[in-house]
């Protein structure tokens, strides 16, 4: 190519260079001018990802509330374990402004010249046609309604309970106790609302405190293994007597003991009135043998200490009679008096205890069932260790110048006092290993009382009569009552075997 041919080639390189630039130019400032006059938004441009581009305005605004009534109602559901609450945005307190944010999008391409305007566009930076509505929570409100409508869902723990029916022992469902945790449910909801905000439906998790009962099934179903028992007999007791052990048995028959808590023989066998059931009978009071309503009730709290110190459960009071009974031996007995002096023990394993009672009219039993931890190879025996004997002494007479010369009565027998203990022996596989004294108790000696008629110098003589009678009948002396010998100490009653357990399905008290 010659010289001339370059140039000219160059020239027209250059020339068409120049009128694409100048192309470009017109383009730049027909597309400026356009934008600056046109009604319509720019393309590219959205508000929440809703795309307004090529919308005029009036067009934009009817498509943007539209998207802010879906917001509004958008479902939110609440959970709460497998429970749900429904209610939209609006009403848990969201809303969202427009504010000026469409007049800003509108405006877009249509201020300044021609070059700011297309630096403006969404074409050269998409990021500059992106805008975002603004939203709020009213907390107030949103915690109004969590608190109204989600903690109605709160519950309590519910314990399991222990039934015996059919000679068989079965536990309740237990269950969790839920609590709504309100001001960090209103939180979560709150930031879920405002995070992502979309017209799908949304569900939060409320957040909530889970309480585990007290008594767990689990825990209520190991209660299977007898533990302790232990039968006095009360055959020759007089009918009130009988009655009163009977019913006081009643009373105790079925109690669960729950883990920790402690039993009151004079609470559970209720109040001895008669309106209870109980009768006059023959009881110890101050050293003494008188007649008062519940006579004999000592009898059950004595059988019951004795099953209780079998299943080796903790005795929290005990106390010794004034005088010796006969149906246990010296310091296995447990008397109950008035308010002041009761018999007390206390659940001291990891599962409940049930208590089951019989007094068949001859004998009175306990049995005391629970979980059994104890190892095979252990055995304990109790022994009775008197320390001290003490003589009744000599007895006491009482003349009743009511009573006809001759009469003689023993009130009251004699009574042989001591001061004992009683020890707990342990075994391992037949061999002692260790003993420990569980009470130490003392007794009065009571001698024999009793009562005399008058003397016959003593008698008052009868008013003479001025008519003799036909025939003279002389009235014979009343014959005498012989005198009770005075009581040794009783025997050890041994710890029958477990009876079969009651039939009838028993009351039992379930605790908060």
């Amino acid at each position: 190519m010659t010289s001339k041919n370059k140039k000219l080639t160059i020239l027209f390189i250059g020339g068409l260079f120049l009128v694409c630039l100048i192309a470009a130019g017109v383009w730049l400032i027909m597309r400026g001018v356009t934008f600056q006059k046109s009604n319509k938004i720019c393309e590219g441009v959205t508000i929440d990802g809703i795309d307004i581009g090529g919308l005029t305005k009036k067009e934009a605004e009817t498509r943007l509330n539209e998207h802010i009534q879906k917001l509004l109602q958008r479902e939110v559901t609440i959970t709460i374990d497998e429970n749900e609450v429904a209610a939209s945005a609006e009403v848990l307190g969201f809303s969202c402004e427009e504010k000026d944010v469409l007049e800003r999008a509108y405006r877009i391409g249509k201020e300044g010249n021609f070059l700011t305007n297309y630096q403006k566009l969404p074409e050269k930076d998409k990021k500059k046609g992106e805008f975002k509505l603004e939203y709020q929570v009213d907390e107030n409100q949103l915690k109004s309604f969590v608190e109204e409508k989600c903690t109605s869902f709160d519950v309590k723990p519910k314990n399991s309970k222990l039934k015996f029916k059919n000679g068989v022992f079965t536990a309740t469902k237990s269950r969790n106790g839920r609590q709504i945790k309100v001001d960090e449910t209103v939180a979560v909801l709150s930031h879920a609302l405002t995070k992502e905000v979309k017209e799908d439906p949304l569900t939060v998790a409320a957040v909530v405190d889970v309480f585990e009962p007290k008594y767990t099934k689990k825990q209520v179903e190991k209660c299977k293994d007898l533990l302790g028992s232990y039968s006095t007999s009360y055959a020759t007791s007089n009918a009130a007597r009988a009655n009163n052990v009977h019913t006081a048995a009643k009373y105790i028959d079925g109690t669960i003991l729950y883990p920790g808590k402690t039993f009151s023989t004079i609470k559970v066998i209720k109040e001895r009135t008669e309106a209870n059931g109980y009768q006059a009978a023959p009881e110890y009071s101050s050293g003494n043998v008188v007649e008062g309503i519940g006579g004999g009730v000592c009898q059950v709290s004595t059988t019951l200490y004795n099953a209780v110190i079998n299943a080796e459960l903790e005795v929290v009071e005990r106390s010794p009679h004034s005088m010796v009974v006969s149906y246990v031996d010296v310091s296995r007995d447990a008397a109950i008096s008035g308010t002041y002096k009761d018999f007390k023990f206390k659940n001291n394993t990891d599962v409940p205890v049930y208590i089951a009672a019989t007094a068949d009219g001859a004998t009175l039993s306990f049995r005391i069932y629970g979980e059994e931890t104890r190892e095979k190879n252990r055995t304990i025996k109790f022994e009775s260790k008197i320390l001290d004997k003490i003589e009744p002494g000599d007895p006491v007479t009482t003349v009743d110048q009511t009573k006809p010369v001759g009469y003689r009565d023993v009130t009251q027998s004699a009574h042989v006092g001591y001061r004992a203990q009683l020890w707990k022996i342990i075994y391992i596989d037949g061999k002692k290993t260790d003993q420990v004294m569980l009470n130490s108790s003392s007794y009065s000696a009571e001698p024999q009382h009793i009562v005399v008629g008058p003397t016959r110098s003593q008698a008052t003589p009868a008013p003479k009569t001025t008519t003799a009678p036909r025939e003279a009948t002389a009235t014979p002396a009343p014959k005498t009552t012989k005198a009770p010998k005075a009581t040794k100490a009783p025997k050890a009653t041994q710890v029958p075997k477990a009876t079969k357990a009651p039939e009838e399905e028993n009351p039992t008290e379930e605790p908060e």
